[in-house]
């Protein structure tokens, strides 16, 4: 991963891009023509941009990419207002207050520098990045491997071998191993890993917890205090806000909110769904 850091060509713009407010649940329309965001109470959604084909939200902002141009937009908070932050890119992560993206060619990893409005190279080629509050990680687009960035200059340290997804809540990086029949936890040394979990099709992470989706039951599982849970139905799309839990329906129809006893419907139909946690 480690690569000279350079600056990305790209001219310097200011750009304005808020933070997340209300309930910070958001989703594209099914038609993809709309962003939407969730009202906090019963199935009340409001237009706040679009067209969308991917959306983002995190710490950094709330961004969305554009169907046809591919650029990155973030909003300015004001629906409808909405900035050019990034040109077409492989990916991008947030971490924190940083956003990040890989390069379209995936030569690069690069952040964001808000006051500026440009793009720093921090990483070399990856194949994907992942981001959340434990920080930002890329994988070697060869083998696989996993590397923790450091968060300064372009400095990156191996964190373990090649799995089939990861995920990143505020204190730690998960991965799912190659053969999906095992969760693991790094311990944040180099390579060294301990086994939380059992077979998953997928992984997710809030903030705060870990989910896994199980192909066997099509059930969605908790993982909190060393033990899962069942707590509901596999779904398109998941994200955790505090104690609240969001899921998209597997046919995209409907959107849910898991009070901890519960699930009850806040909306749909959507294309896709991203929380802001």
């Amino acid at each position: 991963m480690p690569s000279p850091e350079a600056a990305a060509a790209e001219p310097p713009r200011r750009v304005e891009v808020a933070a997340p407010q209300g309930s910070g649940v958001y989703a594209i329309a099914a038609d993809g023509k709309a962003i939407i965001q969730w009202s906090g109470a019963g199935s009340r959604w409001t237009a706040i941009g679009g067209p969308a084909k991917d959306i983002y939200a995190g710490p950094a902002g709330v961004f969305a990419t554009d169907p046809e141009t591919g650029e990155l937009r973030g909003y300015s908070g004001v629906p409808g207002r909405w900035n050019v932050v990034s040109g077409r890119a492989a990916g991008f992560a947030i971490s924190g207050a940083n956003l990040y993206r890989l390069a379209e060619d995936h030569s690069g990893v690069h952040r964001w520098d808000r006051q500026r409005g440009t793009w720093r190279q921090i990483g070399g080629p990856a194949g994907r990045i992942y981001g959340g509050g434990a920080g930002l990680f890329a994988t070697d687009p060869v083998d696989g491997r996993i590397f923790a960035y450091s968060g300064n200059g372009s400095t990156w340290t191996f964190a373990g071998a090649a799995g089939a997804e990861f995920a990143v809540t505020n204190q730690h990086l998960y991965g799912l191993n190659p053969e999906r029949s095992a969760v693991f936890r790094w311990t944040g040394e180099a390579g060294k890993w301990n086994q939380v979990g059992g077979a998953a099709t997928t992984i997710y992470a809030s903030s705060t917890e870990l989910f896994a989706t199980n192909g066997a039951d099509r059930g969605m599982w908790r993982y909190s205090d060393g033990t899962w849970a069942r707590i509901g139905e596999a779904g398109a799309g998941f994200g955790g806000r505090a104690e609240r839990v969001y899921r998209l329906d597997n046919d995209q129809r409907a959107i849910w909110e898991w009070d901890g006893a519960a699930w009850n419907r806040i909306g749909g139909p959507a294309r896709s769904l991203a929380v802001a946690s």
